[in-house]
C-alpha cells in the first residue's frame, strides 16, 4: 500500500508541527519506526500500517477542526 501524495504530506507536516521524532510518532501511531520512515519516505507499507497512520490522521484532523 502507498499513502497518497496527501497523506504523506499531512504525516509528515503533523510530525514537524510536533517538532517529533520518527520513534516519538511511531510510539504514537502504534507502529514501527521503519514503517513510519517507509511510509514518510513514499515507499510501501503493510495494509495494516496504512489504516493506523489513516486513524491517526483524521483523529488529528477532528482535534484541529473547530466544534460549533
Amino acid at each position: 500500500m502507498l499513502l497518497s501524495t496527501d497523506q504523506t504530506q499531512a504525516l509528515r507536516r503533523s510530525k514537524g508541527d510536533r517538532n517529533a521524532t520518527t520513534t516519538g510518532l511511531a510510539r504514537e501511531i502504534g507502529v514501527s519506526r521503519f514503517a513510519l520512515a517507509n511510509a514518510l519516505n513514499g515507499n510501501a507499507i503493510r495494509r495494516t500500517t496504512g489504516e493506523k497512520i489513516n486513524a491517526y490522521l483524521i483523529k488529528q484532523l477532528l482535534k484541529s477542526q473547530p466544534v460549533e
